[in-house]
């Protein structure tokens, strides 16, 4: 059995495990922060999350574990047929994973654990989410999907990002997805898929969760 390791929190760690359930690969998730001790060194080099246990093989970084997924369960495909198409989507996971997700971590740490968050920070965090929506809205062809007909990585990366997207326009007190006119149809198409409502479901307990707790310490 491949162990998930990570936090419903991460989009990364999200990512993957909506690519497990999407192929019907059998799973475990255990709960495991990013870290440096030498027991997480040895399976995540990096100290980051997710990585998985594969029986005696560790791999970490999102995109090779879900690469990794392809070559095991090519059946169950998460990328388009052509190579363009194939480029495509995975072009699209990298805006989601470089710009748009990485703009949205100071909101998210903020909402979950009451990190600070100035002025000048928000403004710069905005900017990059901005910048890589715009991105997303000139590559993106719906169809219903970001690629065409087909659920693949592009879709992946939107469903574990565009939920934090939500949550910084929260704490802007913006709709920062306005600028995209498929938006909302797209967020209840992915939100009708049980792998994705599964994984939100989760993300938004750990959140509750977090919270609860801030509160219980204040």
């Amino acid at each position: 059995m491949i162990k998930l390791y990570g936090s419903p929190l991460s989009p990364y760690c999200n990512k993957v495990k909506i690519a497990l359930l999407e192929k019907g690969v059998n799973f475990e998730e255990v709960p495991a922060p990013a870290s440096q001790t030498p027991e997480v060194l040895a399976k995540s080099p990096m100290g980051k999350i997710p990585y998985v246990e594969i029986g005696q093989f560790h791999l970490a970084e999102s995109t090779a574990i879900l690469e990794w997924l392809e070559d095991a369960y090519p059946t169950a495909s998460l990328l388009p047929a052509t190579p363009n198409g194939r480029a495509r989507s995975r072009e699209l996971m990298l805006m989601f994973d470089l710009y748009v997700g990485c703009g949205c971590v100071a909101f998210q740490r903020h909402k979950a654990f009451g990190a600070p968050l100035d002025q000048a920070a928000r403004t710069e965090a905005r900017a990059l989410i901005v910048r890589g929506l715009a991105a997303v809205g000139r590559l993106a062809r719906l169809g219903p999907y970001l690629v065409g007909d087909a659920f693949s990585y592009a879709d992946l990366a939107a469903a574990s990002v565009l939920p934090m997207v939500t949550l910084a326009g929260e704490i802007l007190g913006e709709n920062l997805l306005q600028p995209l006119a498929w938006a909302e149809d797209y967020l209840t198409l992915l939100a009708g898929r049980r792998t994705v409502a599964l994984t939100w479901a989760a993300r938004e307990q750990a959140l509750l969760r977090l919270q609860d707790a801030s509160s219980g310490q204040s």
